[in-house]
């Protein structure tokens, strides 16, 4: 009997915290926020194609497939370096290095976005997170963890992303902004 007793707890337990985890209101508001700018997107579907052929299978299998990298074997987790990621499909920027932390969830995670440049997707409990430009997925975004004071995780693949450091970007900048 105490050991059904257990189960039962168990159980209780972990439909409490699915349930806390899935505060359906406040994701569906920061999605709606977050998708206002992405009304008007259309995507050169030919690029797309030419940039997915250079895509390593791994890179394919995230971003396209919406697969996940196993934890702790990216290349960017550990980058501490000032500078910009960027999609690695199309190169849209999407976070910059002062908002990364570390999270030792085994990816890279982040508590600030460029938030006009990524798109969020309500997907079950979860919310997707995807790169506004291509659609190529990135990753989920968590809320009220409480590893930051922003309580917002982005937690990101690597594969899905590009490291620019920060004299590079602001030496392309700087050109094209001539």
């Amino acid at each position: 009997r105490s050991f059904n007793l257990y189960k039962y707890i168990i159980l209780l337990v972990i439909i409490s915290i699915i349930s806390i985890s899935c505060n359906g209101k406040e994701i569906n508001n920061i999605i709606v926020q977050t998708n206002k700018a992405d009304i008007s997107n259309n995507n050169n579907r030919d690029d797309i194609k030419v940039s997915t052929s250079k895509l390593t299978s791994k890179e394919y299998e995230v971003l396209i497939n919406k697969g996940t990298e196993f934890p702790f074997t990216g290349d960017l987790l550990d980058v501490k370096s000032d500078g910009v990621y960027t999609c690695k499909l199309c190169g849209n920027l999407l976070f910059k290095s002062d908002a990364k932390f570390n999270s030792g969830t085994g990816w890279p995670s982040f508590d600030d976005a460029v938030a006009e440049n990524i798109k969020l997707v309500k997907d079950g409990c979860r919310v997707e997170v995807s790169c506004a430009k291509c659609g190529g997925h990135l990753g989920h975004v968590f809320y009220n963890e409480g590893f930051t004071d922003k309580q917002t995780r982005y937690c990101i693949n690597s594969v899905s992303l590009n490291f620019v450091n920060k004299a590079e970007f602001e030496e392309t900048n700087d050109s094209t902004n001539k």
